[in-house]
C-alpha cells in the first residue's frame, strides 16, 4: 500500500503511485485525491495517518493544503466533500488515464497475471463506509449506551 513503504494497493491510479520508490517525491493532485479517498473510505484508515505520511514524503508539502485536502477527502473538514463521495479508483483511471500511460510508467506489470488482484471491492467498501458515516450522523447521547 502506498503508505506502508512496501507493497501495493492493487488499485489503478493510486496503485501506480504507490509503486514509486519510497523516498520523497511529487504526486499528481488527482492521484492524491484518489489515494486519500481509498485509504480513508475503502480501508477505513484515519485521515491523519495519510496526512502525516504525505507531510513526510511529498516534496511540495504545504501544511494547510495537506491538512485541508485530507479532511476534504475524509468528509470531515470545514470545506469537506460530501461524506457520500467515494472515489471509484477504476472509474478515475478510465477517466484520467484511459491509455494507462501513468500507471504503466510506474507499474509495467499492471494488468498482467503478475499483478495482484485488488485488495477490496469498491462496491463493498463504498456501502460499508456509507453505513459507518450514516451511523455517525445518526448518533445522539440518547442512543449511546455510554451515556445511559
Amino acid at each position: 500500500m502506498i503508505l506502508s513503504g512496501g507493497g501495493t494497493t492493487n488499485r489503478d491510479l493510486n496503485g501506480g503511485e504507490g509503486e514509486k520508490p519510497v523516498s520523497r517525491w511529487f504526486m499528481h493532485n488527482r492521484v492524491r485525491m484518489v489515494t486519500a479517498s481509498f485509504l480513508v473510505k475503502h480501508l477505513l484508515v484515519d485521515w491523519r495517518w495519510g496526512e502525516a505520511w504525505f507531510a513526510e514524503k511529498l516534496l511540495d508539502f504545504e501544511l494547510a493544503s495537506n491538512n485541508g485536502n485530507w479532511q476534504w477527502a475524509a468528509g470531515c473538514g470545514c470545506d469537506a466533500a460530501p461524506y457520500f463521495r467515494v472515489f471509484n479508483p477504476e472509474t478515475q483511471q478510465k477517466k484520467f488515464d484511459p491509455e494507462w500511460k501513468y500507471i504503466l510508467h510506474w507499474v509495467p506489470e499492471y494488468g498482467t497475471l503478475k499483478y495482484p488482484k485488488p485488495m477490496i471491492d469498491h462496491r463493498v467498501a463504498r456501502e460499508r463506509v456509507l453505513q459507518i458515516y450514516k451511523q455517525a450522523l445518526d448518533w445522539t447521547p440518547k442512543n449511546d449506551f455510554l451515556f445511559q
